[in-house]
């Protein structure tokens, strides 16, 4: 079992470390404002031989640059600027580069700006993403940003630049609708890195979290996994340290609220040989759901499907025999997500679909069967009368084509069964019965 951001939870300790955490998340406040500014500008200090037209040259883009770093800076004299002398840029006329975020994997319905999704398709400034049902898609950087979007979400890269001026990145991903995940890049003072939607603005530094929106009801989700973020509504802040989440509104930003511990899964490492794999859930104190997630990487970069419950478990159709990831974790009544735990399952199909029919000879039936699954599939039957299962009438553990015929029955209630039968490389013997059945045999 390898446990990620469940790990968080056992380092805060619970709610007794709530305030202790928030103490700390203030104290790294300033670093945040910094390497986040919001004021829309980046300084740059002055070098021997630079000029206003030089750092126009360099760094600028735009014919009212130098206009505007002078009012910006109420400089009346740009050829008489000291040496040292700490000026501010307008970071919207700074020349830049784009981010390069590209697709790395998907699954299912995905589209940018209405064309469907392929593998390294770039993810430009200005483009719409979206994920249709059982879609989802993982964006990357080369500086290694992580984006992911589930199922029926949709997002605009709002910004995507990295700066000439020092190479600095400025990114802003909107969550329009739907969650987001994402890993951010350890960012230097004056970069920034943000996730918002059209309620309020995440601001990372260097940190794994989520963000969700729902246009519906119009309420905004941070969740933090791992460093610090603040979310900021207008003139308003909310700074979260990891294991907490904050919501908002148009009415405003929300209290801390600590994220709830990870979901048990009953048996997650089982074999799955059923048609539709399951899982058992067990929810902790508070949720009122769950979200269960499976991927084909330990990472969860390549989510192949997602099952959000209230029931208490988690199903999945269609599943490829192959092995996965899986990890579950609880939603709160405000619609937090929790942490999680992952574990590594193997799916496997493997059973038969049996019927009884009638028989050519007069006192028989026929047990007909066939194998679900790919492979080598050996057959065993039983059939009891009802209510002796102990002493099986029939018990054939290897039979060979896909029929039998049995006579002579007595009139009276028979229960019976079919089972798959394969040996495998990884779990040995595989054995699965399929459903007891009746069969009624009437008076002649």
């Amino acid at each position: 079992m390898r446990i990620t951001d469940n790990a968080v939870f056992r380092r805060l300790g619970g709610a007794s470390l709530c305030l202790a955490t928030l103490a700390a998340a203030q104290a790294v406040l300033p670093q945040i404002a910094q390497a986040q500014s919001s004021d829309g500008v980046v300084t740059y200090r002055m070098e021997a031989g630079d000029t206003l037209h030089s750092i126009d040259d360099d760094f600028m883009s735009g014919r009212n640059a130098i206009a505007a770093i002078a009012r910006i800076n109420r400089i009346s004299n740009p050829h008489r600027i000291p040496v040292g002398t700490v000026i501010r840029l307008p970071r919207n006329l700074l020349a830049w580069r784009d981010a390069g975020l590209k697709i790395r994997s998907f699954n299912g319905p995905v589209t940018i700006d209405g064309v469907a999704a392929q593998n390294e398709m770039a993810f430009e400034e200005g483009a719409v993403i979206r994920t249709g049902a059982n879609g989802f898609v993982t964006l990357r950087s080369d500086d290694g940003a992580i984006v992911s979007l589930p199922s029926n979400s949709h997002a605009r890269l709002e910004r995507s630049r990295i700066y000439s001026l020092r190479n600095l990145r400025d990114v802003e991903f909107r969550i329009l609708g739907g969650r987001g995940s994402v890993e951010a890049p350890t960012l230097r003072s004056e970069e920034r890195f943000r996730t918002s939607t059209p309620v309020a603005v995440t601001a990372v530094r260097g940190t794994e979290y989520r963000v969700a929106y729902d246009e519906a009801s119009g309420l905004s989700l941070s969740e933090v996994i791992e460093g610090t973020v603040s979310v900021e509504q207008d003139a308003a802040a909310q700074i979260a340290n990891e294991g907490f989440g904050v919501a908002a509104t148009d009415a405003g930003i929300g209290d801390l609220e600590e994220l709830l511990p990870p979901v048990e899964i009953a048996e997650p490492t089982a074999t799955q040989t059923g048609e539709v794999v399951s899982f058992a859930l067990s929810l902790p104190e508070g949720a009122i759901g769950a979200r269960t997630e499976l991927a084909t990487d330990v990472t969860f970069n390549e989510i192949v499907a997602d099952d959000v419950s209230d029931d208490g478990v988690a199903t999945f159709e269609g599943l490829a025999d192959g092995r996965y990831q899986v990890r579950s974790r609880p939603i709160s009544a405000t619609g937090i997500e929790g942490l999680s735990e992952e574990d590594s399952f193997r799916r496997k199909r493997l059973g038969a679909e049996a019927a009884v029919e009638a028989s050519p000879i007069s006192d028989g039936f026929r047990f007909v069967w066939q194998a679900q699954g790919e492979g080598a599939t050996h057959f065993a039957f039983q059939l009891w009368q009802q209510g002796a299962g102990d002493t099986p009438l029939f018990d054939e553990i290897a039979l060979p084509g896909s029929a039998t015929v049995i006579t002579g029955l007595e009139a009276g209630t028979y229960v019976w069964r079919m089972a798959a039968i394969q040996s495998d490389q990884e779990d040995g013997l595989l054995k699965v019965w399929g459903p007891e059945q009746t069969l009624t045999v009437p008076p002649e």
